[in-house]
């Protein structure tokens, strides 16, 4: 039903001049981490690991699709797309290791009655905008934070990716406006942290 993709392919260059996919956490790579969480779920058919040699030749996760990235990530998610076999997929962060079985089970139901499907976090905090030497505040209940797995249609997310030509910081931005797309926003986890730099891992 569902094609994992995990997009490994950065260069962690926020992180220092470790490889952070390769740093350890309790004796399991951060990549191995992540792949795993993929695994463990029934509704995903396959889980689609795009990256690199320096990835691959220490991975020794089996029942995997190894895919090599390309230059930027709208690249490598294509290279994923093109290898998934199923109507949907989740695409994934390498650098999130913490996802929770719990959390792709409930985007995987949500995922049989919408056409994307995105995990996110509320704004908690007092948000303001700075510009042109003024501070305004801004209505925090109209913004949130978004986190992957980000799920779609396969075809729907294709499109998109086909037809887009600038730039964009997640698989959701791919989509903004694209007409009569029914997207589902579900509770993200707090846990759920994208390691970029030292200290997301040491505390």
């Amino acid at each position: 039903m569902i094609s994992a993709i995990i997009v490994a392919n950065g260069t962690s260059s926020r992180f220092g001049e470790e490889n952070k996919l390769l740093e350890n956490i309790n004796g399991d790579f951060v990549i191995t981490l992540a792949i795993e969480k993929f695994l463990k779920v029934p509704s995903i058919k396959e889980v689609i690991l795009v990256s690199n040699d320096e990835i691959f030749n220490v991975i020794n996760t089996d029942n995997i699709i190894k895919v090599y990235g390309g230059k930027t990530r709208p690249e490598s998610v294509m290279a994923g797309l093109k290898k998934a076999s199923q109507k949907y997929v989740m695409i994934h962060d390498g650098a999130r290791p913490f996802v929770s079985s719990s959390l792709i089970n409930k985007l995987s139901k949500e995922l049989e009655k919408h056409q994307v499907v995105v995990p996110i976090l509320n704004i908690t905090s007092s948000l303001k905008m700075y510009d042109n030497n003024k501070i305004k505040t801004v209505n925090r209940e109209s913004f949130f934070q978004t986190q992957t797995p980000q799920c779609f249609k396969k075809d729907i997310i294709i499109n998109a990716y086909e037809n887009i030509n600038t730039k964009w910081v997640d698989d959701l931005q791919a989509i903004e406006g694209i007409d009569n797309i029914d997207v589902k926003l579900i509770p993200g986890e707090i846990s759920n942290i994208k390691i970029t730099f030292k200290k997301d891992i040491i505390g």
